[in-house]
């Protein structure tokens, strides 16, 4: 009963939020309509979940539809793609049919492969972050846009030279690809083949994007435009499907190395260099006191990660140096603007404490249960030479 009732008001969160949203804005009712779609929202899902519990059905195939809504819905309903309340509820069911079968299945092989782990509270941060994450993106791509003329930009590009860039950046990407490949393949050609599917995929996209820059310089279509629509529907979703997904694939990693705190510490060491690469002209300046603190700290703390997760058995020692980089970053960083020393004490925190299992691989230590059948073990009270 401890386990339904978290349940249940975890799907009334989000039907609280969801309702919120579609009556207030989705539908244009003000405060009135998000109180009333908001009750409505949160009854309903309450009244689904115990009905499922109740009824022994199979309660993720609802809860992955009722966590994908409001980001769908904040996708189709945003002013980069221009579809107002229509593509908003089209686009939220849209996506609660992908997210009940497409990422159910995927989640589910994966959690039997041991790739991904269902943590307690994983629907509703697959509904937070994927809002959120939806939100965030939708917004920087608007000012992106906002303050970069796409359109204007190619046509000063030679047409050979921008076709040649995408060409170039495409080769790149499979060179890397065939590069991975290899590690896991006896033989070039067999890296090759493996990847195959991706040369065929980049192959189209370098074909697509060859044919809108062809039509951009023909005055035929507008890059802006084009732009708006492909990068508001494909980086906001991106975001929204993979950076909660993120969490269970972390915590399936963190069995054998302490990725979830590396990937925290990375981030936050990222922020705070990044306060450091800013201010980087004024430290000749007198008086720059301790404004080179965050090019150091942030610099030592990524490397602190990186060292963390090639060498696990140092976690408790890295994991420190990381929380007292962070404080420190707060007094000549500004703590890469409190985010980023906030994410490295957490980080740190999660190395310093991980308790995963170190691999034996390399162990000069003998096993006695795997010695082989044919080699007697002698049992003896002398100490022979």
């Amino acid at each position: 009963m401890i386990k339904l009732f978290f349940e249940t008001l975890s799907m009334i969160v989000i039907g609280l939020v969801t309702g919120a949203f579609a009556g207030g804005l989705v539908f244009g009712k003000g405060m009135g309509g998000a109180m009333i779609g908001g009750g409505t929202g949160a009854a309903l899902l309450a009244l689904l979940t115990i009905l499922f519990h109740f009824m022994k059905w199979d309660k993720a195939k609802m809860k992955y539809a009722s966590t994908s809504l409001l980001p769908g819905a904040l996708i189709g309903g945003s002013q980069l793609l221009g579809f107002g309340a229509k593509g908003a509820v089209i686009f939220g069911f849209c996506n609660a049919i992908i997210y009940s079968t497409l990422i159910h299945k995927m989640v589910e092989n994966h959690v039997n492969k041991e790739r991904y782990v269902l943590y307690h509270g994983h629907y509703l941060i697959l509904f937070l972050l994927g809002s959120i994450g939806a939100f965030v993106a939708i917004n920087v791509i608007g000012i992106i846009d906002h303050l970069v003329n796409f359109n204007k930009a190619a046509m000063e590009l030679p047409f050979y030279l921008t076709n040649l860039a995408v060409v170039v950046v495409a080769l790149l990407i499979y060179a890397t690809g065939v590069l991975i490949k290899k590690r896991k393949q006896e033989t070039w050609p067999q890296a090759v083949q493996a990847s195959r599917n991706m040369s065929f995929i980049l192959a189209a996209i370098v074909a697509v994007l060859m044919v809108v820059f062809t039509c951009t310089h023909l005055g035929m279509v507008s890059l802006d435009g084009v732009v708006r629509r492909v990068a508001g529907l494909v980086l906001p979703y991106g975001v929204g499907v993979f950076l909660p997904l993120s969490f269970g694939y972390l915590l399936a990693s963190n069995k054998h190395r302490p990725v979830m705190g590396a990937v925290f510490s990375l981030v936050g060491g990222s922020l705070i260099l990044l306060v450091g690469i800013s201010v980087a002209p004024m430290l000749l300046l007198p008086g720059s006191g301790l404004m080179w603190a965050g090019l150091v700290i942030g610099m030592v703390m990524m490397m602190l990660s990186i060292l963390s997760m090639a060498k696990p058995e140092t976690h408790l020692f890295t994991g420190c140096l990381i929380i007292i980089c962070s404080i420190l970053s707060f007094i000549g960083a500004a703590g890469g603007l409190v985010v980023g020393g906030l994410l490295g004490l957490i980080g740190g925190t999660f190395i310093a404490a991980w308790n995963g299992v170190l691999s034996k691989t390399g162990s000069n230590d003998h096993d006695l249960s795997k010695r082989p059948k044919d080699i007697p073990t002698v049992n003896s009270n002398t100490i022979t030479g």
